[in-house]
């Protein structure tokens, strides 16, 4: 409910005191914004999976735009989420018109991909990755550039690797894991042959016909 969104907003600013109506924590909330920007503070709320959000919660985070004062808005509101999040943006003009940045993240070049493995592999304190340049290859046929299948992909072949006391990570491994969680299978699925006859095909049996009629 929109009562509780607003709750979990406000303990997330480290307001937790109970309010007993929408009213009065709505209007405690936007005390806290004002004093903050007072102070020189933005505040900015981050909402993942954006797109599991029911029409009236868009509704209030609307609300909240509406904080504001003569030149500047007290909270700014950034939604991520997955491509079903436009079209409900779409539906919705009240809101939509107070968005000033649409972005999306399309799908990695293999050069991104394989920049972002070595990125997460020295954040968690490696030095080379374990992928091998044909196990890199196979990550990028079966993700597609797809950062939610690449880290999938990835964290199932080194958990495999770690299992099986592998020092690098072969195509085989990838193989294997992408078989696991049914990637292999939609990149190996035959494109489904179009039934029928094309017209030219069917004209020039028909001819002979035509003509002798």
């Amino acid at each position: 409910s929109s009562f509780q969104l607003i709750k979990e907003v406000r303990r997330e600013f480290g307001l937790d005191k109970p309010r007993r109506s929408l009213t009065d924590a709505l209007s405690e909330f936007q005390e806290f914004l004002t004093e903050s920007h007072s102070k020189g503070k933005t505040n900015v709320l981050v909402i993942d999976e954006a797109q599991n959000l029911r029409p009236p919660l868009f509704e209030t985070l609307r609300q909240l735009l509406n904080f504001e004062t003569n030149t500047q808005k007290l909270l700014q509101i950034v939604l991520f989420g997955q491509n079903e999040l436009a079209p409900k943006i779409d539906r919705l003009p009240e809101l939509k018109d107070r968005i000033n940045i649409f972005g999306a993240l399309s799908s990695l070049t293999k050069d991104d991909m394989g920049a972002i493995i070595d990125f997460r592999w020295k954040l968690a304190g490696g030095n080379d990755h374990p992928f091998t340049p044909d196990a890199i290859d196979a990550i990028f046929k079966y993700s597609k550039g797809s950062p939610r299948k690449l880290c999938k992909l990835c964290d199932n072949a080194l958990i495999r690797a770690f299992s099986s006391e592998l020092g690098a990570i072969e195509p085989a491994i990838i193989d294997s894991v992408a078989d696991e969680i049914r990637l292999k299978e939609a990149e190996e699925s035959p494109t489904p042959k179009k039934r029928g006859r094309k017209k030219k095909e069917i004209k020039e049996e028909l001819s002979p016909v035509l003509k002798s009629i």
